[in-house]
């Protein structure tokens, strides 16, 4: 009896654990939703407002060339203006039955230079790929949208295509709505001209933009790998060339193309870079304006003509300078030469310079595919015309401190004046042997007459004698009379003086 009565108390005390457990059981059974009643947790959009539209899934698959060429290339860093000329090269040479793979990884690079690369890709014969691997972030997603195929790879993201502006410190700010407006409407076109939803593609750029479960007003979207599956922005997933290819349907091909850029594409990414367009701006005025000041010898003329052509090769090949830029670029050089070779009608020479200025700040910009208004609000057109500022600014600076101490260097001297004032003279009587003029030292204070406009420099007739001379105050006007204060450098620096009676020339 004691044994019967040890075993029901043993009994009682294991149900005393065993009700509450089996009860805490049946609570969470119960609590339990039914399968599918809420979404997974990597469900693209995450949409937890009930009666969100379901994901459509991936987008099916457009036919894909079993033969034919296949070409791939690599997108990597910052989308820049020398990068749109190469791939612009490479999607033309792409014919029907042609597969073109982009490489990208990106987070992004300036508007326009992707705004060329993505009319290209419109234009394109052949079947085009971007493959996201593993970021196409800012204009990399409007490339992307551009393409036939869009491809991701594992941990991929795609979207953030809103413009911004880079401040003086390297930070990011807004831009003006009106810049904002032109992408949101860019991106849509671009989906829909592939098929694709141009509300994902607006949402993407603009933060008021909505998808209803998938992102929700004042927030910019971007995708994941699996929500661009999910949402019909891409169609296939591959983490791997080889697998890339079998996504395709595509048997490995036994040749693939890797174009690189030339070596002329090169030159203009380098050359097109805004440091070094400033600097051959600025290097090309001053050789004009040297040669200006002191006309004859042509080495300044020379150099900056040289810089000017650089810096219009590099902006031409890479789509910002066109040919009607550089016409008039060549117009106002030749106005400019009119100028140096027949001084004192100064009209050909400030039209000139207008007209080189005008040419420079042109090639900075892309007008064709960014309307003016844009450009200005985008900050491109500010910074376009505070580039040339800076440029003739500096010229000017440059070209003051050279033409004071240029003269006192052995090379200045060689450039400037110093044969000019040991000049044969040529405007004598006729008939008159060639002398040589007098020396520098006792020239001062004597009387002459401008030959030429001295605009500082110019012709001076001293002493029955035709010579180079500087004028001290600036413009001095044919005809006028002019005394020589100093000689310095190997040259003559001459005043305008007021006729008085008695003043003879050789006084």
């Amino acid at each position: 009896m004691t044994g019967l009565w040890r075993l029901l108390e043993q009994a009682a005390r294991r149900a005393r654990f065993a009700i509450p457990l089996l009860a805490l059981l049946a609570t969470m059974a119960l609590c339990r939703p039914a399968r599918g009643d809420a979404p997974a947790a990597g469900d693209a959009g995450g949409a937890a407002a009930a009666g969100a539209p379901a994901p459509p899934g991936p987008r099916p698959l457009p036919p894909i060339p079993g033969a034919g060429k296949v070409t791939v290339v690599a997108i990597a860093g910052t989308i820049d203006l020398g990068l749109s000329p190469f791939l612009e090269r490479v999607v033309a040479a792409q014919g029907e039955g042609d597969l073109l793979v982009l490489d990208i990884s990106t987070l992004g690079g300036r508007i326009d230079a992707a705004l060329a690369i993505r009319d290209a890709l419109l234009r394109a014969r052949a079947r085009t790929v971007c493959w996201v691997n593993p970021r196409a972030i800012s204009a990399g997603a409007l490339l992307s949208f551009a393409c036939d195929v869009i491809a991701v790879a594992p941990g991929a993201t795609l979207g953030a295509a809103t413009p911004v502006q880079v401040g003086e410190g390297g930070e990011m700010k807004p831009v003006a709505e009106k810049v904002v407006s032109y992408m949101r409407k860019e991106m849509r076109a671009t989906a829909e001209a592939k098929g694709r939803r141009g509300d994902i593609a607006e949402a993407m750029v603009d933060a008021d933009a909505e998808v209803p479960g998938l992102d929700e007003k004042g927030k910019l979207l971007t995708l994941d790998g699996a929500q661009a599956l999910a949402w019909g922005v891409a169609e296939v997933q591959a983490g791997s060339e080889a697998e890339l290819f079998g996504a395709l349907g595509r048997p490995s091909p036994g040749e693939i193309a890797r174009p690189r850029p030339s070596f002329a594409e090169e030159l203009a990414r380098f050359l097109s870079d805004p440091t070094l367009s400033g600097i051959l701006m600025t290097l090309g005025m001053l050789g004009i304006l040297l040669e200006l000041h002191a006309p004859g010898h042509g080495v300044s003329l020379a150099v900056g003509l040289a810089c000017l052509a650089l810096f219009f090769f590099g902006h031409h090949v890479v789509k910002l300078a066109g040919w009607e830029e550089i016409a008039l670029f060549a117009a106002g050089a030749i106005l400019i030469a009119v100028e140096i070779l027949a001084p004192g009608h100064v009209v050909p020479g400030v039209a000139g310079a207008a007209c080189v200025a005008c040419a420079l700040l042109l090639a900075l910009l892309d007008l064709e595919r960014v309307p003016v208004d844009v450009a200005w609000h985008a900050g491109w057109l500010p910074r376009a015309l505070a580039t040339a500022g800076a440029s003739l600014a500096a010229t000017a600076a440059l070209a003051l401190v050279a033409a004071r101490v240029a003269p006192r260097t052995r090379l200045g001297r060689r450039l400037v004046l110093d044969a000019a004032i040991r000049a044969v003279a040529t405007g004598g009587p006729s008939g008159s042997s060639a002398a040589l003029a007098p020396p520098l030292a006792s020239a001062v204070g004597r009387v002459g007459t401008a030959d030429t406009d001295l605009r500082p420099s110019g012709k001076v007739s001293l002493d029955g004698r035709r010579v180079e001379a500087l004028s001290e105050l600036g413009y001095v006007e044919a005809g006028a009379r002019v005394r020589v204060i100093r000689a310095e450098g190997g040259r003559i620096v001459v005043r305008a003086i007021a006729d008085r009676p008695g003043e003879g020339a050789g006084s």
